[in-house]
């Protein structure tokens, strides 16, 4: 884990870049909505994550912290890859058919 650790520290996470910009919801639910130009497309994506797993990657827990966000959504939040922008350099390899090889799905 400590690996993990520092190689987060090193690259960071896409949302937290200056890419990125955020928005704060306080209702229904504590929420952070980040928009960012996806890396491959250059087309602006958003995900919006709960306060509460966002605290706890911000505390230095792995992206699968995200419980609340798909594998597409949990990509670009740590790589700026759009679900879009994946299936442009993967094209035979669906974030769906991913999640199934992870055991997700």
């Amino acid at each position: 884990m400590l690996e993990y650790g520092i190689l987060i520290e090193v690259m960071g996470r896409y949302i937290h870049t200056n890419a990125c910009t955020y928005t704060e919801a306080y209702g229904p639910e504590h929420t952070y909505t980040f928009t960012g130009p996806c890396v491959k497309t250059g087309k602006p994506y958003s995900v919006t994550i709960p306060s509460h797993e966002l605290w706890d990657l911000n505390q230095g827990k792995p992206i699968m912290c995200l419980k609340s966000l798909d594998a597409g959504d949990r990509e670009f939040a740590n790589t700026g890859i759009s679900p879009e922008g994946w299936n442009l350099i993967f094209p035979n390899l669906h974030i769906s058919e991913q999640e199934k090889l992870q055991g997700k799905a």
